[in-house]
């Protein structure tokens, strides 16, 4: 459901609308609620056109670098002719703060709450979303906020149109414009002569060669290959990480100030967004003489400087395009896995391995909208949750562990000693995540 708001009377929002279209004082108009999903690979705008004829979409918009992700909407007929362009919110959101991870929730006066969050230019998945009350919009961020601990909020309550905020209300970026899908666009101009033209082509057919209609039904289909693609799209959009990038990841820890004057490290987070990484340093002020100054000064030229409270404060930064998309089309090699973690434990305080569960992937669906069964040959993919805590010295051992893995997130605690013998250690470093498996049908 799609409505709209002309110059600047009131905005007529409905709740229970997964999109809304209203106009700035530019008359522009503006869509809130896209959604949004990552891109991972080359070739991003191919692939993003690509998407957008999966979902059938109407319209697309690619934002991020080097991060991107592809936002995805379905608009009206009417939508199609305007002559100044239709702009995204989240889009334009993510344009006026593209740095560290921000988010903003907007609380209409009629009702309903939209809210969007963005990581260095790139919309987050699952935002870009309305509210039926501030309540679950709050909810939603704090799932959001337990990945980036250190994400700000701009809150903000909207009674018409005249009063969106500054980065909405200007005129809108071009960055920030939608593209009308072109096989969408053909779609809504020439439906019902597209369809008179099918019903001909079928009569004839089947006039002809009562056969041929069987055989057309099963050239569309193609189910195999539907499934390969759904495959792929699940792939990019959840790369994994081999040893080198979680080194990458290790290397950024020891750019750290372990020591800065008058405070005390406490520990290190990382978690992955997308293909890149955020990170973040937590620091406790240890007496009343500590200064703020002290603590920026001793980092490094790139990283940020948060004041989180009077006595504590952390310090940000980035890690770019350290993952990869993992191929689920193929069958791997048969690896030992469990062998290998078998031989690490002795160097962890623990090792922890979940039981295998299937893949949640949509399945695609044939011309008639229905899903499509799985074929039988396609490789059959499985997940374990897997977590390590140890020593940060262990890490290195992990080269042996060849399986894919997708690490949620990797955090080194600092000053409190734990394990024993062999394990005990200082610095102790948990890593949790997910492991793939092939397992034979």
């Amino acid at each position: 459901m799609n409505r709209s708001a002309e110059g600047l009377t009131p905005v007529r929002v409905n709740p229970r609308a997964k999109t809304v279209v209203v106009r700035n004082s530019f008359g522009q108009p503006v869509i809130f609620g896209m959604d949004w999903t990552a891109i991972v690979g080359g070739q991003p705008l191919k692939l993003a056109r690509k998407h957008a004829r999966l979902v059938r979409a109407t319209h697309y918009l690619v934002m991020g670098v080097p991060a991107m992700t592809v936002g995805c909407v379905q608009l009206e007929k009417q939508y199609f002719a305007q002559s100044c362009g239709i702009y995204s919110a989240a889009a334009l959101f993510s344009l006026a703060y593209p740095s560290a991870a921000v988010a903003c929730l907007v609380r209409f006066e009629e009702g309903g709450c939209w809210m969007v969050a963005s990581h260095s230019g790139s919309i987050m998945s699952e935002t870009d979303r309305w509210f039926a009350d501030t309540a679950t919009a709050l909810a939603a961020l704090n799932e959001i906020r337990r990945r980036f601990p250190n994400l700000v909020v701009y809150e903000g309550l909207i009674a018409s149109s005249s009063q969106l905020p500054a980065w909405l209300n200007d005129k809108c970026s071009e960055q920030a414009r939608v593209l009308a899908h072109q096989s969408a666009r053909i779609g809504v101009n020439s439906r019902a002569t597209a369809l008179g033209l099918i019903v001909v082509a079928v009569f004839l057919v089947k006039w002809f060669d009562p056969r041929s209609g069987q055989d057309a039904t099963l050239t569309q289909m193609h189910p195999t290959q539907l499934w390969l693609e759904a495959i792929g799209q699940y792939s990019q959009q959840h790369p994994v990480h081999g040893f080198s990038d979680l080194m990458r990841v290790m290397a950024a820890w020891r750019r750290v100030p372990f020591d800065p004057a008058g405070w005390q490290l406490l520990r290190v987070q990382c978690e992955p967004v997308s293909i890149d990484w955020s990170c973040a340093a937590h620091y406790r002020r240890l007496h009343r003489f500590a200064l703020n100054q002290q603590l920026e000064a001793a980092k490094p030229g790139d990283w940020e400087f948060h004041a989180v409270a009077l006595d504590r404060a952390m310090l940000t930064w980035n890690l770019l395009r350290a993952a990869q998309p993992l191929n689920l089309a193929q069958e791997p090699m048969r690896a030992d896995w469990m062998t290998s973690l078998q031989r690490l434990s002795p160097l962890f305080e623990h090792i922890q391995v979940g039981l295998p569960s299937k893949l949640i992937m949509a399945a695609p669906l044939d011309a008639q909208g229905r899903p499509l069964e799985r074929p039988a040959d396609l490789p059959n993919w499985h997940q374990r949750s897997l977590a390590f805590k140890g020593p940060l010295r262990a890490l290195t051992a992990l080269q042996a562990l060849t399986v894919p893995v997708r690490w949620r997130s990797a955090t080194l605690e600092v000053g409190n000693i734990s394990g024993q013998d062999l394990t005990r250690s200082a610095l102790v470093v948990q890593l949790i995540g997910d492991l793939f498996e092939h397992i034979q049908q």
